[in-house]
This record gives structure tokens, C-alpha cells and sequence, in this order.
């Protein structure tokens, strides 16, 4: 264990900071002695890491193969989400398990602005972004009542397995062929996110302000979300406006502008803009890698040949095929895509057309895994690279007067009483038996007083030791919580994280709050 000396506090992993602000050759001040923090930062660690995900199905007569290719494939999207392996075998589960999940599907029917169309049962609104419960398409053994959206959380975790869930989510998600083959994918979803999560709306109560939103659009036509000052596509007796298939092609500007309804999705999660994660799998060709990938790696996608929008010359009611494969035939999805390419490193694209959409789930869950495992501070943090110790102390409040959780390795016995107020200079901690100076991963630092006036525990929690390495840091040896600053940040962009190392064990007790208390 490093140090400076019998004077200087190894129970911190501070020593640089002990170095900084030592006056005198001892580093320990009496209570009511110490500097105020300079600054503190909140930390949310024992929050359950919640996500909500909203799936739009396309829900139009072509879509029968690819709802069931959605049903057989979820359950690797849910499992990966719910319990996530630990690929490089380090004890560490690859991202924080998701605790709480909410799943609403919504189909891409909104309706033909009032029009009869023989392929739009409700001419009005459609389905106008709401979640549905009652699939048409649902097959042989699906419960016969669905709740409104799914969820499974710490309440029903234990009787509510991935497998489950991930059956549930193929009963809700076959939609069947019915819905309106004029499909409004993009309006759907931002309706689903904004006007219906509204109080009264039909989606409200789904979406917590604390969670990751996940989009995600299963479809194989482009987007054709019709502006409400242009419901003259839908128009049939409108022979100027060429064939009713046609007019989303012909008539881009009767469309929402992308980037407007890019805005309204951003502005769902305005204050974390990180928190929003996009799924597309859609019409993109099968064997393009221009249009597979992160939103930010595939900005040459709509340069593609397979995605530029033509008239068949043979059949020319309909734009030539992106792909055609035994899944089906799919037309370019250049909006669709737009909008990807707009959530860049927060979103993922891939085929319709594949008969396995393994790599898919995978994708769309590396995003939301991507978003879990690095989770950003309100601001960067005091940083000494030589030590990689960051100058903050992580304090954890128990949710009420239980000790704090007793470290074998250094037991509570050897540490001298301390408080908040002692902060950042603390007396070391001693190991009863043998007298060594030891590092409890937490420490008492008394009880203190709500203001309901009930009383509560505060545990100092040991910054994970790290050494550096080159240009960077060495990964935790032990565990703990550790920082890491945006030149070292492998989040998109680059952000302050903070991360919290205790195997496949949390951190932080369940219902307890937490800061980081920081010394310039």
C-alpha cells in the first residue's frame, strides 16, 4: 500500500492531496479544524439503473417475417440488457445490469390526415404513437391480458426472468399487417416521446425523468411522416400528385422536416443528452458496409447506390428495392437513417434483410451498454496524474443508522472515530492484529441528522488504488470507486466518469445517497 509516511492518511487514497494541503509536517487537523470542500458533486450510484424503451413496429402488410424475426431475436437484446456477461473474465460484469426496464411498443400507423384509404382503418390518427397491449398478430400462447408496457424491476426481478420478458415483448410486438401502408415511423416515435407522454396522454406514467431512453424503429419502408399542412398526400382524388405509393417520393417537401423531428426527440432528454440511445434496423442494403454501424460511421450511407431512391422502370408505382432477400424486399430508408446519423456514436444501424439479426441486438445493445458503463459527472474533478487520484472523497449515506458495511481486511475496530468535518485529513486506519496500516473500503464517519430529524450513518467509501501507466492509468486494484477524467474518457463524447468497482456486488447500499466531497 502506498503512502507518504506514518502521518499522511493511506485510508483516503489522498496522498496527493495530503501532500497539498499539509501546513506542518503532520497532515491531521482535529475536528471543526478542516477546510470546508471546495466544491462537492452529486453521485447517484445507488439509484437502480433504469431504462425505458420505447420500439416502433412497423406494422404495414409486408411486415409478417420480420415481426417474427423481432420475437425470435429479442431475447438477446433483453438478456444482455438484464444480466451482462462478463466477456474478459476480469469478475466484472461487462456493463452495470440494467434494474429497472420498461419496454412500450408502438406501431407506425398515424393515420391518413382524415382520407379514407383502404389500408388505413382509422383515417383519423391511426394508432397516434400509443403503446398497444392487444396485437392482432399475437400467436398461440401469449397471455391473454398484456399490460399497457412491460416492466420488470427489483419488485419482480425474481418471478420475471429475461425469458419472459422477452416472450411478453414477442406477443406485444406482433402488430400484425393491417396498419396503414402509408407509414409515419418518425412522427410515431416523436409523438410516442412527447405529446402522448403528456399528463392525460395515452403513454403517460411510462417515462421516468431518471431513466435512458432507448428509440428504437423496426421497419422495411422509408419514412414518409406527412406535415399536418400538407394532408393532401393523402388524397387519392389528387391525380397531379402521382400515384398514392409514389408521393412520399415525389413530394419531400409535403414531409416533417428530419431535422425538426430530430429536435423534438433531443429535446425529451435535453438536459442529458447521453440518455438517448437509437436503434434502427431497416431497409439498408444487406451487403453495404457504408450503412451498418454507429450513427457517426456511416455518413457515406446515403451516397450508397442501394440507398438512392429510383422509379422501377418495370413497375413504376414503386421505387426500386434497397434489398431483396427470403426476409422480403425493402426500399431505402434515407430519413430513417438521417436521424441516426444525427444521434451519431449514440446510435445503430443495421439490415432488415438479414435472416439473423443477431449482430442487430448486438449493436443496439453495445449503444445502451456503451451509455451504462460510462456515466458522466456534472463536472470534471481536481485530477493528479501522477498518483491517478482525483482530490474528492466519495461520502455514502445510508438511508438510515446501520453501521457502515464491516471490511474484514481492515475492521472498524482499528479506525479512529472521525466525521465528515475531518474531512480530507483523516487518522490512518490500523489492523487490530497486526498493527498495519490498512484501507477500509468504508469508513464510519459517524451519524448525522435529516432534516425530518431522523438519523442516518455516513461511510467514507476508498478510492480504488491505481497506478500509472505511460500516458494513462493502470485498471483498479482494488475495489473501490475511481475517476476518470475526459482526456482518458472512452465515453462519446469524452466526459468526467466515475466508476464503481465491487465485482458483480453494488458499491452502494440500496436507498442510500452519496457525494463527492472535493479539496482544490
Amino acid at each position: 500500500m502506498t503512502h507518504l509516511g506514518a502521518a499522511c492518511p493511506a485510508s483516503h487514497r489522498f496522498l496527493a492531496a495530503c501532500a497539498l494541503l499539509a501546513a506542518s509536517p503532520a497532515c491531521y487537523r482535529s475536528e471543526g479544524d478542516s477546510p470546508p470542500p471546495s466544491f462537492t458533486v452529486p453521485l447517484a450510484p445507488a439509484a437502480p439503473v433504469r431504462v425505458d424503451m420505447v420500439v416502433m413496429v412497423d406494422n404495414s402488410g409486408s411486415m409478417s417475417q420480420e415481426q417474427r424475426a423481432l420475437a425470435a431475436s429479442v431475447h438477446l437484446l433483453l438478456e444482455d440488457l438484464l444480466d451482462p456477461p462478463d466477456t474478459d473474465g476480469d469478475g466484472t460484469p461487462d456493463h452495470p445490469p440494467v434494474e429497472d426496464l420498461r419496454v412500450g411498443v408502438i406501431s407506425s400507423d398515424m393515420g391518413s390526415g382524415g382520407y379514407r384509404l383502404s389500408t388505413c382503418s382509422n383515417s383519423d390518427v391511426g394508432d397516434n404513437g400509443c403503446f398497444l397491449r392487444d396485437p392482432p398478430g399475437a400467436p398461440a400462447g401469449c397471455p391473454s391480458t398484456l399490460p399497457l408496457f412491460l416492466s420488470r424491476d427489483g419488485a419482480n426481478a425474481a418471478t420475471y426472468p429475461p425469458a419472459d420478458l422477452a416472450r411478453d415483448f414477442g406477443c406485444l410486438g406482433a402488430l400484425g399487417t393491417s396498419g396503414c401502408g402509408l407509414e409515419q415511423q418518425l412522427e410515431a416515435m416523436r409523438h410516442a416521446v412527447t405529446d402522448d407522454m403528456a399528463p392525460g396522454g395515452c403513454n403517460f406514467g411510462f417515462l421516468r425523468p431518471d431513466s435512458v431512453l432507448v428509440l428504437i424503429w423496426i421497419t422495411d419502408e422509408e419514412d414518409c411522416s406527412v406535415s399536418p399542412d400538407h394532408l393532401e398526400m393523402f388524397d387519392t382524388s389528387r391525380a397531379d400528385l402521382g400515384h398514392l405509393g409514389l408521393r412520399c417520393f415525389l413530394h419531400p417537401d409535403f414531409l416533417v422536416p428530419v431535422a425538426d423531428l430530430v429536435a423534438s426527440l433531443r429535446a425529451v432528454r435535453s438536459d442529458r443528452p447521453r440518455d438517448l440511445v437509437v436503434g434502427v434496423i431497416a431497409g439498408v442494403p444487406l451487403d453495404e458496409p457504408l450503412c451498418v454501424g454507429t450513427g457517426d460511421a456511416i455518413a457515406r450511407c446515403l451516397a450508397s447506390p442501394g440507398m438512392q431512391e429510383t422509379i422501377d422502370p418495370t413497375d413504376p408505382v414503386y421505387v426500386l428495392p434497397s434489398c431483396h432477400t427470403a426476409m422480403g424486399i425493402a426500399s431505402p430508408p434515407r430519413r430513417i437513417v438521417q436521424v441516426a446519423q444525427a444521434f451519431g456514436a449514440s446510435a445503430y444501424v443495421d439490415s432488415i434483410c438479414k435472416e439473423d439479426w443477431s449482430t442487430a441486438m448486438a449493436g443496439i445493445g453495445g449503444r445502451i451498454a456503451d451509455r451504462l458503463r460510462h456515466p458522466c459527472l456534472d463536472r470534471e474533478l481536481p485530477f493528479d496524474p501522477t498518483s491517478c487520484a482525483t482530490r474528492c472523497l466519495a461520502v455514502e449515506t445510508l438511508p438510515d443508522d446501520r453501521p457502515c458495511e464491516e471490511d474484514p481486511s481492515c475492521p472498524s475496530a482499528g479506525c479512529p472515530p472521525a466525521s465528515p468535518r475531518d474531512l480530507p485529513a483523516l487518522s490512518p486506519c490500523r489492523h487490530p492484529s497486526s498493527g498495519e496500516l490498512c484501507d477500509p473500503l468504508k469508513r464510519d464517519l459517524g451519524l448525522g441528522a435529516t432534516p425530518a430529524g431522523r438519523m442516518v450513518r455516513r461511510c467514507l467509501v476508498r478510492q480504488a488504488s491505481r497506478t500509472p501507466t505511460g500516458d494513462r492509468c493502470s485498471a483498479p486494484a482494488t475495489s473501490g470507486w475511481f475517476y476518470v477524467p475526459p482526456l482518458h474518457s472512452a465515453a462519446v463524447p469524452p466526459c468526467p466518469e466515475a466508476f464503481f468497482v465491487r465485482g458483480a456486488a453494488r458499491l452502494f447500499d440500496p436507498g442510500s445517497t452519496a457525494e463527492l466531497r472535493c479539496f482544490d
